[in-house]
């Protein structure tokens, strides 16, 4: 909205109206680079040229050594405050808030809260008003309960939610602070931005007495070795366990009976979720490293053998889990080569003092029989990859690409009480069974490692608090609904919004301490920071209520107290009348007026840390109201000029595609550039060609695993002609589901109710196949949308073989190859030449579209 902007007397029409707006910024210091480039996107629909400041105003005078930078009050706002602030060597906020141009004096009031919104929002409006930003500044305010106009607009918002039971106090995982004591959401975190809790079992793995003289002092309780595994299903092929010899662990209590052995990091994660004597605080009653661990005797839930050793092993990684492994050479390439390692080299034996009875006489134990890698998939896999390490990190990461997702999905128990059942529903049994026996409990860590703005490494803490039913079934298809109907303007906000939307759950909306507004039915809580933001927008159009003060303390035609649930369900809600208000009622229907010209809004820019954060979409959609009826735009890349993408950068690679793909013969130069109408199977053939050549060099990486070796020959082999199966299903679908006339798809829910009624959908492993059939939809409907509805035919508009053989030197140039052949994948004789290989071609089928390459080496 521009200065002074006011509603018309009728429903505006297409251009009579503009709405646009950007997330307010934390008042913690200066606005910065950041904003204005995000701010800009905004200003190019609307507003004014900025301010420059002229050739005396660039002049800034330097104090001389005698003068202190700190003495008397000087302003906020030094030319070189903020490059001060983010290029210097300060490290603490006090000197940071020197070089500001603050007193020792001004900075010690700072120690109120309140000051830093008392201080900064006035001269954030100056830098943008200097930007030239077109702005309605009679709709300003400033958020928290200094603003009781706002405050109670929270409070209404959160009793709103409440009623619909989405909101809902419960003992949940939760990313934890523990210098701050409290959850540290997403805006409170220096690092670690989407990171979730990642749920493990615990295995107990018991020290058989006698100790040796390094645990003597713990003889009498119960000491376990904690092991942190995602598989608890395999257990049932331990062999032994694992450590690093020079890691450091500890003894740590757990309760007046138990001790766990792990690392302090795994403790701290354990205190906060009720697993230490002193709640909060690990009690380390003996420091050790991997050392002295080595030989221990150890009886494992579910192992087949009584008694399994602690073994050396130089990968572990002390910053993942609680630094305790167990072994399962039969299923995990990591625990098979580590095993293979020890029982080969001697020498290792020598330098960790492992004895003969340790390791000897352990063998691999089968226990889950997996299609094309047999009931030892582990030493398969190894053998076809031709590890020969358990240092070769790459392969190994490959080894278990290729068999844990087959495993889980395919692979069924060979052993146990689940003998004869798939993995994937045997692993859920194994659990509980676990952890009802007492031999196991539930372990939880960050995915990654998340600082808090606070400067400590966060914890998976166990916390009652109230969480926003976030992922709820019902309210997540209304919020897929509302995003149909959005606008994104490029394909990565949209995308990002939607894998926001596919794992977003349930998310603490409280916290204990800062600024904010109290949460009204619990008020020991404060509405979390991204919780008390969702749909503040709506607030910008009822900016009567603070007649023109960002605060809400001047005389305004309204008292807060005035402001009840039922007024603000009439303005934003479509509630009736409140009778009971004593606000004039010309004042109230001109607030409503107000809303509903305005609203929706047209245009949001945001930040592309921010913009897949659906908190928003989630809150408008429960209320029931197409406020996001509008266009969100993400900062980084989205309302890059057209014609800029087209006619310059698009243009220029597509010559240099052409003079790549010309070769030594040069490219055809013409006279001028002549536009008919584009061959839309021509064009699907190029992409194909090159997307190929991108998926065959990744295929080439994969295989050679960096080898260098000269005289490789590629054959890539192609599939059927045409699509089977359930990309046929899901082809269907889509023709079923899209307008040739608008060009466009029905909405993503109603797709997936076509999928869930479909042969597929009725399949028994139809969970599993759905996670195969999002992607391929997903990416069928953006080819749609760039290469026309032949996209969605069951056959390809060009012949695959043709193409591939046609461009045989580019191929070969592009990936540095001596010899390509292309086969097919339906003749017999044809998949033999990919020799040792073929497995990998088998579990790496090309379809239409998709070759798979095999690389060989010439000796």
């Amino acid at each position: 909205m521009a200065e002074g902007a006011e509603p018309g007397e009728k429903p505006p029409g297409d251009g009579d109206k503009f709405f646009g707006n950007f997330p307010f910024p934390y008042m913690n210091g200066y606005l910065h680079l950041g904003h204005a480039f995000s701010i800009s996107k905004r200003n190019s629909t609307v507003g004014n040229p900025p301010e420059f400041p002229s050739a005396v105003e660039e002049e800034v005078s330097q104090p001389s050594e005698q003068e202190d930078a700190n003495a008397g009050s000087q302003p906020f706002r030094g030319k070189k405050s903020k490059v001060a602030a983010k290029t210097g060597t300060s490290l603490y906020q006090w000197e940071i808030m020197r070089s500001f141009g603050l007193s020792d004096e001004e900075i010690s009031k700072f120690q109120d809260p309140y000051e830093w919104l008392t201080y900064l929002p006035p001269l954030a409006v100056e830098d943008l008003k200097a930007f030239g930003l077109g702005v309605d500044w009679r709709r300003s305010f400033v958020t928290t309960d200094i603003n009781p106009y706002f405050d109670s607009f929270v409070r209404w918002q959160m009793r709103k939610l409440k009623a619909a039971n989405k909101i809902v106090k419960d003992k949940r995982y939760a990313i934890f602070s523990p210098l701050d004591g409290q959850p540290c959401a997403d805006h409170d975190r220096a690092s670690g931005e989407g990171v979730q809790p990642q749920e493990y079992t615990i295995i107990k793995m018991e020290v058989v007495p006698l100790f040796p003289a390094k645990l003597s002092a713990l003889e009498g309780r119960k000491v376990y070795l904690a092991a942190a595994t995602l598989r608890p299903e395999t257990m049932y092929g331990q062999t032994n366990a694992w450590v690093l010899p020079e890691g450091k662990y500890g003894a740590f209590e757990i309760n007046e009976t138990d001790v766990y052995v792990v690392t302090e990091r795994g403790a701290l994660n354990l205190a906060y979720q009720n697993y230490s004597r002193v709640p909060e605080k690990p009690t380390c009653l003996v420091e050790l490293t991997g050392h002295d661990l080595i030989g221990l005797p150890l009886k494992s839930p579910l192992a087949q053998n009584e008694i399994i050793y602690t073994l050396p092993m130089l990968t572990i990684l002390t910053d993942k889990g609680t630094g305790i492994v167990t072994s399962v050479p039969s299923d995990a390439p990591d625990d098979y080569m580590a095993l293979h390692d020890l029982k080969a080299k001697p020498a290792l034996w020598a330098k960790f003092g492992v004895k003969d009875e340790w390791i000897l006489p352990f063998e691999i134990i089968p226990i889950i029989d997996i299609p094309d890698f047999g009931d030892k998939p582990a030493e398969k896999v190894c053998t076809d990859l031709k590890i020969k390490s358990q240092n070769e990190k790459d392969k190994l990461a490959e080894a278990k690409r290729l068999t844990y997702l087959k495993g889980f999905t395919e692979g069924t128990m060979l052993v146990g009480e689940f003998a004869g059942e798939k993995v994937q529903d045997a692993k859920p049994k194994v659990r509980r069974k676990l952890l009802e026996t007492g031999e196991a409990i539930m372990y939880s860590e960050p995915e990654k490692k998340v600082m808090s703005r606070s400067g400590d490494e966060c914890v998976v803490a166990l916390t009652d608090q109230w969480y926003i039913t976030y992922g709820e079934p019902e309210w997540k298809e209304l919020a897929k609904e509302c995003l149909d109907n959005m606008n994104c303007y490029s394909d990565e906000t949209r995308h990002g919004f939607e894998h926001t939307l596919s794992w977003l759950n349930q998310w603490a909306c409280s916290r204990s301490f800062g600024l904010g507004t109290r949460i009204p039915w619990d008020e020991q809580y404060l509405v979390e920071s991204l919780s008390d933001s969702t749909v503040y927008m709506a607030y910008y159009t009822v900016h009567f209520l603070q007649n023109g003060d960002i605060y809400g303390s001047n005389t305004s035609l309204i008292k807060p107290e005035q402001m009840s649930d039922d007024v603000w369900d009439f303005l934003f809600c479509s509630g009736p009348y409140p009778d009971s208000s004593d606000i004039d009622s010309n004042v109230l229907k001109s607030m409503k007026r107000e809303f509903e010209y305005w609203y929706p809004f047209d245009l949001r820019v945001s930040g592309k840390d921010s913009y897949p954060e659906p908190f928003d979409i989630y809150n408008f959609a429960s209320h029931k109201r197409d406020c996001m009826d509008g266009r969100i735009l993400a900062a980084d890349d989205a309302l890059r000029s057209d014609s800029l993408k087209t006619g310059f950068y698009d243009l220029q690679a597509a010559r240099d595609e052409y003079r790549f793909s010309c070769g030594a013969g040069g490219m055809n130069r013409l006279a001028g550039p002549v536009a008919e109408a584009p061959d839309l199977a021509l064009k699907s053939a190029n992409k194909y060609l090159q997307d190929s050549i991108v998926l065959m060099r990744k295929l080439l990486q994969k295989q050679t695993m960096g080898s260098k070796k000269a005289g490789k020959k590629g054959a890539p082999v192609q599939q059927l002609k045409t699509y089977d199966g359930w990309k046929e299903e899901c082809l269907k679908i889509l023709q079923s589901k899209f307008d040739s006339r608008t060009c466009t798809f029905a909405p993503d829910s109603e797709i997936m109710a076509a999928l869930q009624t479909s042969k597929i959908g009725k399949a028994s492993n139809f969970k599993q196949i759905q996670k195969q059939c999002m992607p391929f939809l997903r990416f069928k409907k953006d080819e749609t949308l760039a290469l026309g509805p032949q996209a969605l035919e069951l056959k390809l508009p060009f012949g695959e073989m043709k193409v591939l053989s046609e461009n045989l030197n580019l191929i070969k140039r592009q990936l540095a190859l001596e010899q390509v052949e292309i086969l097919s994948y339906q003749d017999e004789d044809a998949c033999a030449k990919a020799g040792p290989l073929t497995s990998v071609l088998k579990q790496n089928p090309p379809s239409p579209g998709n070759p798979t390459a095999i690389f060989l080496t010439n000796l």
